[in-house]
């Protein structure tokens, strides 16, 4: 474990039966000197013939720890000293876990010099070395099995590859390189489960099943009832706290000495009387990584973080998040570090969270007697629990109006973070709303117009709203009577906001209060004046904080998250195209999980995804999500006026927004 090799040689001559004692851990001592690296020490026991290979499924294997720590000296010494290519307990080999860990590709060529397969599958999920490269993002394992030649083809028992994984992660740089790989794709030859046939789609008569009497079976499967669901939960009086433990720059939780602290279980409490302790085993897992609270106030909200070891209940180290922790930022999201403290109040680490505070509605909401809201059914069939059947009540054509606020808070329509003026770049938010009007461009003689268009010309108008400085009240009042309407909220980020100077921003939940009281005020106006024609309205936005403040606050309309995964930076083309900033990308496993943790309605994701990914779509569609593909910038086909401008989308498919500013729902929702 130290590396004296004085101590190891004298304790050894005194007793050699010790080489292969086992302590608590189940660890030789083989097995610490590989994990912590001393090289001389392994091979001071492999010439004293230390055991190589376990004795039991559940044993550590020497070879396989070595090459997930990346020692290729050490992996080296043992490959030349007899070690086998075995699977460990979690059935993955030693291929499987330097794809995995990608600290040295190296060890994937010394292992195929002594025999290793690299397209060898595990006995987990049956993934080859390349589907742990995808998953993970580590693009040199991942280059080197490509160089040697492995194939990109393989299924696993999910009939899934690797393609998807690296998809799935968000992991840009592998799909790049998986996308260069033209292959069909194999099912994995392995002990997986048998598949069922496929269903049969003639329309001759199938004949009968009979049990062992000759009579025929009459039963009918069950009953599908969809279940329909009218819009979502959302905050009345409570305040809605969400803290997020995300692996970014820095680790969520570091001990600045890990040997001296074996932390096991994080505790979150308040002294709040309804709220209940919550207890992360650790490390952090993807479901264990977002915690949240509903209070009445942030007065005297505080959350203290209390720190235990594997056994007991003695307190390794604990903080404490104040009340102004979540009051001093003025976005009301942002990022926290705070100090570990030992029982003697030393620190002794710190652990780092974000944080996203959403307040209740400050407005009148619509009473949902008078105002329909949206719904959305599943149903649930038990041959394929994970998959569902989700119907809709969006169907049609939605405008799409790019929505941004000015420094006093207004909620305007420009699809740039900035407004050129006099060969100056202008951020829309440090400008009034006054100044906006002023310097922005504007023809009165096409905004006179628009109330007279027709709902066919839905592209025009968007043209027309897209290029001019106006507000969103002026502009959802000019709006052809019946024409539905998607908003879709730009809102920068962080990163954003300093590396384009765009701040000060507003607050979230101002901003978001100023965008539902505009949209809340027109619905009692049209339905004040005769004839009541209501209109449709759906949300949507890249930034996450800005969806879940959306649907948080009201539960009229529903909020779409869009993701920009798989557009790889592809130029905006064609003429009706407009030039918008705020995109983003995230992995489709983060994506789904805000949209699912948030009650979202669903995801507007890039076409070009889709298309590259076929399979993401079942799993996106699996989780109750309504999905819409984004074509906005693709270029358009040759125009054929017998040709339809949205012909019918794939399966599993329920919208698709094109550059003309068009958002399409199926007419009937059905995936």
């Amino acid at each position: 474990m130290h590396g004296r090799l004085d101590m190891m040689e004298a304790l050894l001559v005194a007793n050699p039966g010790a080489i292969d004692l086992i302590d608590h851990d189940n660890f030789t001592p083989l097995i610490h000197a590989i994990i912590h690296g001393h090289l001389e020490c392994v091979a001071m026991l492999l010439v004293r013939n230390a055991r190589l290979d376990p004795l039991k499924d559940n044993d550590h294997v020497p070879l396989n720890l070595a090459c997930e720590h990346g020692s290729i000296g050490i992996v080296e010494l043992l490959l030349r000293h007899g070690a086998k290519l075995l699977p460990d307990a979690e059935g993955l080999y030693p291929q499987h876990l330097v794809a995995r860990s990608g600290q040295t590709p190296q060890l994937l060529l010394l292992l195929q010099t002594f025999g290793a397969d690299l397209d060898q599958i595990d006995k987990l999920y049956c993934w080859t070395p390349l589907f742990h490269a995808a998953s993970e993002g580590n693009v040199l394992s991942m280059q080197t099995l490509l160089d040697v030649g492995v194939r990109a083809d393989i299924l696993d028992e999910k009939e899934l590859n690797a393609m998807y994984y690296a998809a799935w992660e968000g992991n840009l740089e592998c799909m790049r390189l998986l996308s260069s790989i033209a292959a069909k794709p194999t099912r994995a030859a392995s002990s997986t489960q048998p598949q069922m046939a496929p269903q049969l789609t003639s329309s001759a008569p199938m004949p009968m099943s009979t049990d062992i009497d000759g009579i025929p079976d009459f039963s009918l499967p069950p009953p599908i009832i969809p279940l329909r669901r009218y819009g979502h939960n959302f905050l009345d009086t409570k305040t809605f706290v969400q803290i997020s433990f995300d692996e970014g720059e820095e680790k969520p939780m570091v001990f600045f000495h890990d040997s001296k602290y074996p932390a096991a279980r994080l505790t979150i409490s308040s002294k709040l009387s309804d709220l209940i302790p919550k207890n992360i085993l650790l490390p952090f897992q993807e479901d264990t990584r977002h915690v949240s609270f509903q209070i009445d106030s942030l007065e005297s909200f505080a959350v203290d973080f209390d720190i235990f070891p594997t056994y007991g209940a003695k307190v390794i180290a604990k903080t404490v998040a104040l009340p102004s922790t979540f009051k001093t930022l003025s976005s009301n999201y942002g990022r926290c570090c705070l100090p570990l403290f030992d029982p003697r109040l030393r620190a002794i680490g710190q652990i780092a969270f974000n944080f996203q505070v959403i307040k209740p509605f400050s407005g009148k909401p619509l009473e949902i007697t008078d105002f329909d809201t949206y719904w959305k059914a599943t149903s649930h069939f038990d041959h394929t629990p994970n998959a569902f059947i989700t119907g809709s009540s969006l169907s049609g054509d939605y405008i799409q109006l790019f929505v941004q606020h000015t420094s006093d808070g207004i909620p305007v329509l420009w699809p740039r973070w900035t407004l050129p003026y006099n060969a100056v770049d202008l951020p829309i938010t440090r400008l009034t709303y006054a100044e906006f009007l002023k310097s922005g461009p504007r023809n009165d003689a096409d905004l006179v117009r628009l109330p007279t268009m027709g709902l066919e010309q839905v592209a025009s108008i968007h043209h027309v709203l897209a290029r001019t400085a106006i507000s969103l009240e002026e502009a959802l009042n000019l709006l052809p009577s019946g024409l539905h309407v998607d908003i879709q909220v730009i809102y920068p980020s962080v990163e954003e906001e300093e590396a384009l100077h765009l701040g000060p921003i507003a607050n979230i939940n101002s901003f978001v209060d100023a965008i539902i009281t505009v949209v809340f005020d027109h619905a009692q106006r049209l339905r004040s004046e005769p004839p009541a024609a209501m209109r449709s309205i759906v949300f949507s936005a890249y930034n996450p904080a800005v969806c879940a403040a959306l649907n948080w606050k009201q539960p009229n309309f529903p909020v779409f998250l869009c993701n920009d995964l798989g557009r790889e930076g592809a130029p905006i083309v064609g003429a009706e195209a407009v030039e918008r900033d705020g995109r983003r990308t995230t992995s489709v496993k983060e994506a789904v999980k805000i949209a699912k943790d948030n009650n979202l309605m669903g995801l507007i994701s890039c076409s070009r995804l889709l298309d590259m990914v076929p399979s993401l779509i079942n799993a996106i569609k699996s989780e109750g999500l309504v999905l819409v593909t984004d074509k906005s910038t693709e270029q358009p086909p040759p125009m054929d006026p017998l040709s339809d401008p949205f012909p019918r989308l794939p399966e599993g498919i329920d919208g698709v927004l094109k550059g003309n500013g068009v958002l399409r729902f199926n007419e009937s929702i059905d995936v």
